[in-house]
């Protein structure tokens, strides 16, 4: 028999990184939204080597709520990282991601219930990019297009991290031990269900922060580095054709010399052929350095992130029963 939405484990992850500007509306918003609709449930906050009062207010609504826990990560490791530090500790049925600085949580029992249907992950979409920098939406379009068109993995246009995962569906994502887990792609590479939702972000700081251009194309980069070696065969095939051309361009100039008996090479043909020569080179050892860095960064050793310290609100979980969980979903069973 599926269990009332109440009697639901809900977890909530959300990544902190110098957000002491709005993370008591977020804390009191969310914790209205779990507490009016759930017997069982937890927010799970996660510092990502904030350097303003983040900590101090975070550890303040603690006090002030039952069903908080604080994770502090030892420095910045990134926004990918510090939600996978979350969603490794959550202990929840159903477990919602939610960005304190655009996510709405008064979407999350909907979104909670579309998961409880039988679709084990259900993602946000913004509806629009109204406020970005137009450089921003430009390259957002184009990298999403590359994604999807010709890299050869799925990336939802305009896709974000607002989420909802089934424990399914979570076990699954946390086995994958990548160092770099982005959960965007790692929803459709796990399966189980996905199903894209529209939603209008909200804004909780003014102005809203965005991403740097160099922070933008580095995010593209790993993005693209981890899930596809499209790149990486492109450049195989390059080399060949490259290759071919010189080697007929060898037998070109040994005809030159057999049937020609005086030969003036011109130095415009001989720094073109140079030119173009080294820019080949170098466009197949950035593409080459980029894969060797990720592999060298698979094979080191040592955890994706390290804790610095916990702290917990005086109750953990509202119903002392729910201490032993499952490790699948309970709608499974049903």
């Amino acid at each position: 028999m599926k269990p009332a939405a109440a009697d639901l484990f809900v977890s909530v992850v959300a990544p902190l990184h110098d957000d002491g500007d709005i993370v008591d509306a977020f804390v009191d918003e969310t914790m209205r939204m779990l507490s009016e609709g759930y017997t069982n449930y937890e927010l799970v906050l996660v510092d990502d080597g904030s350097r303003d009062d983040t900590v101090e207010r975070a550890s303040a609504q603690l006090r002030r709520y039952s069903c908080i826990r604080l994770i502090r990560l030892s420095r910045r490791f990134g926004q990918e990282t510090a939600i996978s530090a979350g969603l490794d500790s959550v202990i929840g049925d159903y477990v919602a991601v939610v960005l304190p600085d655009s996510d709405p949580p008064g979407l999350v029992p909907a979104l909670v219930e579309r998961s409880r249907s039988g679709t084990g992950i259900v993602f946000g979409i913004r509806r629009n990019r109204r406020g970005e920098p137009l450089w921003l939406r430009f390259g957002a379009g184009l990298f999403y297009g590359i994604c999807n068109r010709l890299l050869g993995f799925q990336l939802p246009r305009n896709s974000t991290h607002f989420r909802v995962l089934s424990r399914q569906a979570l076990n699954a994502v946390v086995q994958v031990k990548d160092r770099t887990r982005y959960l965007r792609t790692l929803s459709a590479y796990v399966g189980y269900g996905n199903q894209g939702f529209e939603y209008d972000p909200v804004t909780r700081r003014q102005p809203p922060r965005h991403k740097s251009v160099v922070e933008s194309i580095t995010l593209a980069i790993n993005i693209v580095v981890a899930n596809s070696t499209r790149p990486l065969r492109l450049v195989t095939w390059l080399a060949m054709l490259i290759s071919g051309l010189y080697l007929l361009y060898m037998g070109y100039i040994v005809l030159i010399y057999l049937l020609k008996p005086r030969v003036a090479e011109g130095w415009v043909t001989l720094s073109l052929q140079s030119a173009v020569a080294f820019f080949f080179l170098f466009l197949i050892l950035t593409v080459l350095s980029e894969y060797l860095g990720r592999l060298l960064g698979e094979v080191k050793e040592g955890p994706l992130y390290y804790v610095l310290e916990e702290r917990n609100s005086s109750v953990l979980i509202a119903d002392e029963e729910r201490r032993n969980v499952v490790g699948h979903s309970v709608e499974s069973d049903r």
